[in-house]
């Protein structure tokens, strides 16, 4: 064993790192880490300066890289080589790490929206829905996509479908609209029925989206600034049926109190089937601003 040096053991090399023992053995035997020194009596001693190697080679595999790929870049080791295989994988981190915070922003949303339908509940655990609220709500940046045609299942599909291929190629995560829009001079009510016409599909950026999109140069290009504000709000258990007649009510307590309304209605769904709900019963939320 060379003098002047400090060595490690096998057992107490693999402590340092939270590793088995045996994942040093593999290691050696397929040739892409081995211990600096080998006594004479067969067992392993590993150096200090092997940790940075073995910290790299670590972090390789928990980004996926199989074992043949480490080997294959050690045998043809070189500075260029390094440095070509570091940068790869920075991206790959970043990536990782955009798709990270955007689930864990993602998350927190859905954890939001789902507790505000949790907030309805009376004493005795039953909606209150078919009220009509007051709510502040925040700014929000969103990307939106027209729904034309005549709004039939057939069009909806297709638009949805068109929105999430939007989505899609301008790099975001999200997968699915948030909310539709219902211009206010669609709504014709003719005795008991309520006619109207979704006009725009949204889905409101994450702060990372925004931000990736900021860095493309597309945010002013392609997101709308939502200004919040005050808003009249009510709830429905009743799915995506009872739109017109939160519509309905909306209207008539704005008329009732002498509101001025904005110009879209926005629906969104507050619990989905995530929440055990179908459609038929999805609890939907129908807003409009006040100005």
């Amino acid at each position: 064993m060379k003098k002047n040096r400090e060595y490690l053991t096998t057992g107490e090399f693999a402590e340092l790192f939270g590793v088995k023992k045996q994942t040093m053995f593999h290691y050696d035997d397929m040739g892409i880490f081995r211990p600096e020194i080998v006594g004479e009596n067969g067992y392993r001693y590993y150096s200090y300066d092997q940790m940075e190697t073995f910290s790299i080679i670590l972090m390789l595999r928990e980004l996926g890289l199989s074992i043949a790929e480490i080997r294959d870049q050690i045998d043809s080791r070189s500075p260029e080589a390094l440095v070509e295989l570091l940068d790869s994988k920075g991206e790959e981190i970043d990536a990782k790490i955009r798709r990270l915070n955007w689930s864990k922003e993602y998350i927190g949303r859905k954890s939001l929206t789902t507790r505000e339908g949790i907030g309805l509940k009376d004493a005795s655990g039953k909606l209150r829905t078919g009220e009509v609220l007051f709510q502040e709500l925040p700014d929000e940046i969103m990307i939106t996509t027209d729904l034309s045609g005549p709004g039939d299942g057939l069009a909806v599909n297709k638009a949805v479908g068109d929105h999430f291929r939007y989505l899609r190629s301008l790099g975001m995560n999200s997968c699915y609209p948030d909310g539709a829009t219902i211009p206010r001079d669609s709504v014709e009510i003719t005795g008991e029925e309520v006619n109207f016409r979704y006009d725009r599909y949204y889905t409101i950026l994450t702060d990372s989206e925004a931000e990736h999109l900021k860095e493309n140069g597309e945010l002013e290009k392609m997101a709308v600034e939502d200004g919040g504000g005050k808003f009249i709000v009510t709830y429905d258990e009743r799915g995506y049926s009872a739109v017109g007649a939160c519509i309905r009510r909306l209207l008539d307590y704005a008329e009732k109190h002498e509101l001025e309304l904005g110009k879209d209605f926005y629906e969104d769904v507050i619990w989905d089937d995530l929440s055990g709900r179908n459609t038929d019963n999805y609890l939907i939320k129908i807003s409009i601003r006040v100005k």
